[in-house]
This record gives structure tokens, C-alpha cells and sequence, in this order.
């Protein structure tokens, strides 16, 4: 790739890297899949190292011969090519999946076989299979949903741990024993049926749901908000929906509440990319298709008597999408939702939400008092997220001294530059607000300190 000067060269190179990343994160796990079909699930680790030299393949040929015009179709190519190499070099040491092992011996049927494994439709199906084969109950539930996040998502470790609220450590450790009990099962690609699909497809919800939660914070991304990765939540809860195995209620209303959080992701930050509280927010900039695609999947969702989080949750979030403004929110409706669900998930998370509502309808002193009576509360205490509420709720009884403190903690614990930012202005303007001496903070200082 030939550029002009030293700063187009840094340019092109910081391209391509954005680039890379972007395609491991939409393509990875559809490589990483459709591999791990035709290696046989023993082969896991053997299919992530394929998809790993393939891209690292990548950057090396397009940093010297230029981005090629369909970036994907380069990657399904050269994965392709390399999966055949691989079945070559591995014939007569390993043993691949046990239903196409035999196509596998001679170059004619090996190649064929690879082809027709590499069509679209088979490679949505195949994701579906290695959705459910790493739910295997033989597999603990914490290391399914990180085992999907990273094998099939592109997620970093420290993007799960993130989602997690724990360490990259425990992720690591989880992972491991992940892969070993997924060689140790002698685990299959396949889709299982009775009380076995029911208690995997919660597994695979609960993972979509962590996925989008972690494009709706985007902490390990310049922006706040990452869109892309929200879609890609939609596409695979779409694959579980337009599936007739997984087509259930719970799937349907998971999908309306990504629909209808996703419609609202452009109007959450300003044009400075800086956060947006929900008051604060343009609604002209929500998206109305989405939100009539969330109606339609919620509608969905409300047959037989199935009551799931999801349904809970989608209904809270339509609540907020229907309301012209914020003024016209049906709180005492959200309320009750929050009750409800808080029966269902009763974690401090949930309560720490519903204590948001409590606000809206009581004030903020009772607020208080409900998140200092929430069971476990010190659980949160490493969560920015508690805080910054903290902060807030503080300023509007005039404890100016405890939102400080609980602002200045938050700032340390976001990882988000977005976030960052937000909280810093609340600093300031507290600082503005006593006439402190003391200078204003910023991002830069406060990282410094850490």
C-alpha cells in the first residue's frame, strides 16, 4: 500500500487495523463455526488457530497489495483454502467430524465438501449448532456464555470480563475449563430437543442479551455507542427466531427488546459524541422502524403463557419508545414492570433500576433509601454505574460532598471515554458551583492519578 507521506502511511495502517477488528468481530465466529463443523468439535482450538492465521494473513497482504473490494469474501477464501491445507498436513494425525470424515480423504471430495460447507445457508445453520454445542450441560454455565462471546462473537477477553463485572483472570481460567470440557464431552454440532433445547436456549439468550449490553456501553470503543455490534445482536437472535426449533416466546421478546433499544442508539450521544441522558435525548432521532419491528416481535412474544425477563424488559423499554416526550413516560406503568421482574431476576442490578424509577415518582431522597435497603448492595461496588446514580441522586438533595465523592469514583471505575466525559462535566460543574480553587478535572488528570 503506497502512500504519499509518513501520516498516510499511519493513516492506511490505522485503517486497516479498524478494519481487522471489524471483521473479527462480524466474521470470526461464522469462520470459527463453520471450521469447527468440518474439524468435529474436538477440534475446537484447531479452528480458532485457522481463523487466526487467516487474519493475521489478512493484514499482512493488504498492508503491501491494498484492501481487496469485498473484504469478507477474502476471509471465507483464504479460510477455505487454509481448512483444505489443514486436512492435508493433519490426514493421517487427527480425526475430523465424524459424519464427513470420509469425505475428507481424497482431494476431489475434500474440496467439494468444503465448498458446499461454505454456502451461506450452511454457515447460519452451522452457528446455530455451535451456539448449542457450547451449551453442553457437561460445559458450567458461566464458561458457555463466555466460550460463545469469544469463540463465536470476537470479543475480547476483556470485553466479557466487562460484561461480567469480574476479571480477565476468572474469564482466562473460565475459557479454559470451557475448551477442556468441550474436548472432554467428545461435544457434537447439533441442535437438542425437549427440556435439553429449552435449558440451552436460555444459556444462548442470556449471551445476546450480555452482547448487546456490551454494545449499548461500548467501553472498549472511542464512541459510547458501537451500532454495528448492536445489529449483530439482532442477526443472531434473528438466526434463533426465523429458526423453527428455536422460534419461542422468550426468543421473540428478546428480539423486541433489542429492537427497541438499538432505536434509540442515535439519539443517546450529541454530535460531539459526547452521552445524552434519556431527558436530554432528540426523539425525532429514534429510529420509528425499529421500534415498529419491536412492537411486531413483542406481539409475537405474548403467546402461550411463557413470562420471561425479556418480556418484562421489552415491555419497560417499549414504555420509554412510545412516549412522545419524556414528560408523558407512564412511570407507574414501568413501576409495575419492575416489580414484576424483579420476582423473576432479583439481582442488585435490577433493583438498582428500578430505584431510577422510584426516583421519577417519589424524589430522590426515597431513591436513596431504596438502593441502601437493596440486598448485597456492596456487590456494586465496583460498578461505575452505581456510583454515577450515586452522584446524581446526592446532587438533587444538595449533598454536594457525597456526589462528588461518588462522581470521582465512578470516573475511575468507566472505561469509557464517552462516560468518562460526562462525569467529568458533573465534576466541574460542582467545582463551578462552590467556587473551588482547586483546578478542573479532566479525563487526562484523572488517569494519571489511576
Amino acid at each position: 500500500m503506497i502512500m504519499n507521506s509518513e501520516n498516510g502511511v499511519t493513516r492506511a495502517n490505522s485503517n486497516l487495523l479498524q478494519l481487522i477488528a471489524s471483521l473479527t468481530r462480524s466474521e470470526s465466529g461464522k469462520l470459527v463455526a463453520v471450521l469447527t463443523r468440518i474439524f468435529g468439535a474436538h477440534n475446537l482450538t484447531l479452528a480458532e488457530d485457522v481463523v487466526q492465521d487467516v487474519l493475521i494473513k489478512a493484514i499482512e497482504q493488504w498492508s503491501v497489495s491494498g484492501i481487496p473490494g469485498n473484504p469478507a469474501a477474502w476471509l471465507y477464501t483464504a479460510a477455505r483454502n487454509k481448512a483444505i491445507d489443514t486436512i492435508r498436513t493433519y490426514r493421517r494425525q487427527r480425526t475430523f467430524a465424524a459424519d464427513i470424515s470420509s469425505l475428507l480423504e481424497s482431494e476431489y471430495t475434500a474440496a467439494f465438501t468444503l465448498n458446499t460447507c461454505f454456502k451461506d445457508e450452511e454457515i447460519q445453520d452451522d452457528q446455530l449448532r455451535m451456539m448449542f454445542a457450547c451449551c453442553h450441560p457437561g460445559i458450567a454455565r458461566e464458561g458457555q456464555i463466555a466460550l460463545i462471546m469469544k469463540t463465536l462473537c470476537g470479543f475480547s477477553i476483556s470485553q466479557i470480563a466487562k460484561a461480567f463485572i469480574t476479571s480477565t483472570d476468572t474469564i482466562e481460567k473460565r475459557l479454559y475449563r470451557a475448551r477442556q470440557a468441550f474436548r472432554d464431552n467428545n461435544i457434537s454440532l447439533e441442535i437438542p430437543s425437549g427440556a435439553a433445547l429449552q435449558k440451552r436456549l436460555e444459556n444462548i439468550l442470556e449471551t445476546i442479551y450480555l452482547l448487546f449490553n456490551e454494545a449499548y456501553s461500548a467501553s472498549f470503543h472511542e464512541s459510547l455507542i458501537r451500532k454495528d455490534l448492536a445489529e449483530d445482536t439482532i442477526r443472531l437472535c434473528t438466526l434463533l427466531a426465523e429458526n423453527n426449533t428455536t422460534k419461542l416466546p422468550q426468543t421473540s421478546a428478546l428480539l423486541a427488546l433489542l429492537y427497541f433499544h438499538t432505536s434509540r442508539l442515535s439519539g443517546r450521544t450529541d454530535e460531539r459524541g459526547d452521552l445524552l441522558l434519556m431527558k436530554d435525548q432528540h426523539r425525532d432521532l429514534w429510529d420509528s422502524q425499529m421500534i415498529e419491528r419491536g412492537v411486531w416481535h413483542l406481539t409475537n412474544a405474548a403467546t402461550g403463557d411463557a413470562m420471561s425477563r425479556y418480556h418484562l424488559e421489552a415491555a419497560i423499554a417499549y414504555e420509554h419508545c412510545k412516549a412522545a416526550r419524556y414528560e408523558d413516560t407512564d412511570w407507574h406503568a414501568i413501576l409495575g414492570y419492575y416489580d414484576l421482574l424483579v420476582t423473576l431476576v432479583p439481582s442488585q442490578v435490577v433493583l438498582l433500576n428500578r430505584a431510577i424509577v422510584i426516583k421519577e415518582l417519589e424524589g430522590p431522597a426515597n431513591a436513596l433509601a431504596c438502593i441502601r435497603q437493596i440486598p448485597g448492595i456492596d456487590f456494586l461496588q465496583e460498578y461505575y454505574l452505581l456510583h454515577a446514580i450515586l452522584g446524581e441522586l446526592n446532587m438533587e438533595i444538595g449533598e454536594t460532598k457525597n456526589a462528588m465523592l461518588h462522581y470521582e469514583k465512578a470516573l475511575r471505575l468507566s472505561v469509557s471515554e464517552a462516560e468518562k466525559r460526562f462525569l467529568v462535566k458533573k465534576i466541574n460543574a460542582i467545582k463551578d458551583e462552590q467556587h473551588s480553587s482547586y483546578p478542573a478535572v479532566t479525563t487526562v488528570s484523572i488517569a494519571k492519578k489511576a
